[in-house]
């Protein structure tokens, strides 16, 4: 077995918020492994090996947690070890920071100075006093000898540095539900300032989502202001998504158009309900699902700018009447498909909101096309539908309505 520490030196002091802040790194590394555990104020510890094949080898997986660590903006110290206690210690060392076997660890730990091993004061000063200057010297003497002068504590510490005992460490579960929390050092005033440590909590966020494997298509964000009161901001999707970007994208168009009534002191993510992802395969020459992503996302956007009611799709309806044989739907993006050329069931690209009276058109290209449907709400209509053309070249839907006799303009081609 194989353990990855990050040691993360610039957290918070106070033991809450370290707490706070580890757990909430622990769930993001949680994307990597199956074994997460950490120890309060700035130890990260991960079981290694189980998911290296997984990420294509050690080099490239070690590559992936370190541009996730700097993409959420930690300063931190990996190492490698074969026990956990090796690996900690290893952080505090100079490079070469990984060891990946039992048989290299003895060799790595004997010329580091005593003074990176984690023993009381006292019994520094003592070894000291003794004349050992290096860790090697120390795990030489005999296992009772030390026990004797030391104590058992710091025997069992020694034999788990070098895998001589074992080193369990406990293992943090990943929660049902997110919710985290996160304190500026001073008030923000400005809903843009807020989007630096969003983008943060939502990469944290997208780690969550990807150890869990699954996606979310709502969460909320709650701005705690500085006189006590606290505003809610609830953000949708119109399909699952985990991807940082693509939710802080969404953030950004809702902030653009707040007014913070006060500074905001906290931020607190909070998302309760998730389901599958929707993944999206690449081929070699683009499918209808890439474009069907980006059209999704441009929706999304144009919701959290616009507001939800201001953005509606189209959906047919069971009515053969052109004015009733739609309704407003909630907007979602389908495949395009072949579309309809003039002649025969042709409908126009623009209706008008009611028909306007014409006199009898110069030139019918197609039709008739009739039309009889309404008698059970009241509004029958009666009417020949037909493809004309002006003088001016233009296309135009019309209709002679058989009661009346009079012709129509209903619709328009581009």
């Amino acid at each position: 077995m194989l353990w990855l520490c990050i040691r993360l030196p610039r957290l918070a002091p106070e033991s809450s918020a370290a707490h706070a802040a580890l757990e909430r790194l622990a769930a993001w590394a949680y994307q990597w492994s199956s074994h997460v555990s950490f120890n309060v104020p700035e130890l990260l510890w991960l079981e290694f090996d189980a998911s290296r094949s997984l990420f294509g080898g050690r080099a490239a997986l070690l590559g992936r947690i370190e541009h996730g660590l700097a993409q959420l903006g930690c300063a931190y110290c990996c190492a490698l070890a074969p026990s956990p206690t090796a690996a900690a210690l290893l952080t505090r060392a100079p490079p070469p920071r990984h060891v990946l076997t039992r048989s290299q660890l003895r060799p790595r730990l004997d010329p580091l100075p005593l003074s990176l091993l984690e023993l009381p004061e006292a019994t520094h000063s003592a070894l000291q006093s003794a004349g050992l200057t290096c860790i090697g010297q120390v795990l030489a003497l005999p296992d009772a000898a030390l026990a004797r002068r030391f104590g058992p504590e710091a025997t069992r510490y020694l034999r788990r540095l070098c895998c001589r005992a074992d080193d369990p460490r406990p293992a943090w579960r990943l929660p049902d539900t997110y919710g985290v929390r996160y304190e500026f050092e001073a008030p923000i005033a400005s809903a843009g300032a807020l989007l630096f440590p969003l983008q943060r909590l939502l990469l944290e966020f997208q780690g969550y989502l990807r150890a869990r494997d699954c996606a979310v298509q709502r969460f909320t964000l709650e701005l705690e202001h500085e006189r006590g009161a606290a505003s809610s901001l609830a953000i949708g999707l119109s399909a699952p998504g985990r991807e940082a970007r693509e939710l802080l994208a969404l953030v950004r168009e809702r902030l653009a158009v707040l007014e913070l009534p006060a500074p905001v002191r906290a931020l607190r993510l909070q998302a309760l309900e998730f389901t599958a992802p929707a993944i999206v395969q690449t081929d070699l020459f683009g499918s209808d699902a890439q474009r069907l992503a980006q059209l999704q996302l441009l929706l999304d956007r144009l919701q959290a700018r616009l507001g939800t009611m201001n953005v509606r799709g189209l959906r047919t309806c069971a009515d053969y009447r052109p004015e009733h044989g739609w309704c407003y739907v909630e907007p979602a993006p389908a495949v395009t498909g072949t579309p309809q050329q003039a002649g025969g069931d042709a409908r126009p690209c623009y209706l008008l909101p009611e028909p306007q009276p014409i006199g009898v058109p110069a030139k019918l290209l197609a039709g008739p096309e009739r039309i009889e449907s309404g008698w059970w709400d009241g509004a029958d209509a009666a009417r020949d539908y037909y493809v004309a053309r002006t003088p001016e070249g233009a296309r135009l839907w019309v209709f002679r309505d058989l009661r009346a006799g009079a012709w129509y303009l209903h619709g328009l081609w581009a």
